[in-house]
């Protein structure tokens, strides 16, 4: 067995974990599905704002307030509070929470033991980390078919942390998330917030490459809060695939992509528009 072979093996440990939320009969049958989701939401991707947590519920923010400070008062969450959420708070676990999401989901839950609550989280990513987690909790919960493009979602994810751990760093580059289609096609996900120069995305596209070739997923959907971005994105990896298909490597006589690694990587790229309006009006207004 290749070792890459059994590191997407170890994907099936958290795909496994059910991460859909089925609204109860009844009240009690409701609470109990938002708190065990809640807990397995925060445990997986580090941490959760009440934003992401009304949203997914179709709940009032005071709603959200409420079921997260529960949580808080019996001791398996603890939150801070920073200008880098949309809502300038931001909940992370306790070391009892840790435990719970690893009794409840069997997969170890990685726990920073620091006094300060702050400290648990890289803060300087707090507002990309946010939106990916709603763009990953989105396409597990909602389906579409929209200007002709259909978008039939996810069952299945792997958050950016979980991925360093499976993949060897020195051999690939990290991602925003792997998601599994329905078709069990695995998609990494990468959140394009700003603009990119062509000697950069030539670096990432190197990097794809190998992963795709690896076997760690099979395509590469890229989201943005703006469509001159995606569209920029688009343009300049174009270019760039082009210019690594024609172009020898220093001391070299191979091309840094042969023609069949040129035309994996471009097909294997995909510019997601559809989340565009609606990430701009969530974070960005």
């Amino acid at each position: 067995m290749s070792s890459t072979h059994a590191n997407t093996e170890q994907y099936q440990n958290f795909f496994n974990i059910d991460l859909r939320y089925q609204h109860g009969t009844n009240n009690n049958q409701t609470g109990k599905a938002r708190r065990r989701l809640t807990m397995i939401i925060i445990g997986r991707f580090g941490h959760t704002s009440p934003m992401i947590i009304r949203w997914l519920y179709g709940i009032s923010q005071p709603q959200a307030l409420v079921l997260l400070n529960k949580l808080a008062k019996e001791g398996l969450l603890e939150y801070t509070q920073t200008h880098r959420s949309p809502d300038d708070r931001l909940y992370v676990l306790t070391r009892a929470g840790a435990l719970y999401v690893e009794e409840i989901t069997g997969v170890p839950i990685y726990f920073r033991s620091t006094e300060q609550v702050s400290q648990r989280v890289n803060l300087s990513t707090v507002f990309h980390d946010l939106i990916v987690q709603f763009v990953i909790l989105k396409g597990m919960h909602e389906m579409y078919f929209v200007n002709g493009q259909s978008f039939n979602g996810w069952n299945a994810f792997i958050t950016d942390s979980e991925f360093r751990r499976i993949a060897r760093k020195e051999d690939i580059r990290s991602v925003d998330g792997i998601v599994r289609e329905l078709d069990n096609t695995l998609c990494a996900i990468e959140f394009e917030h700003s603009f990119k120069t062509p000697e950069n995305r030539k670096s990432i596209l190197l990097r794809y490459s190998e992963a795709l070739q690896a076997g760690y997923y099979h395509k590469i959907q890229l989201f943005s809060q703006k469509m001159e971005i995606l569209k920029d994105a688009k343009r300049i990896n174009d270019n760039a695939i082009r210019y690594l298909a024609e172009h020898t490597r220093p001391k070299s006589q191979q091309t840094w992509l042969s023609d069949q690694q040129a035309q994996q990587l471009q097909s294997a790229l995909i510019y997601r528009s559809k989340f565009c309006d609606e990430l701009t009006t969530r974070f960005y207004r």
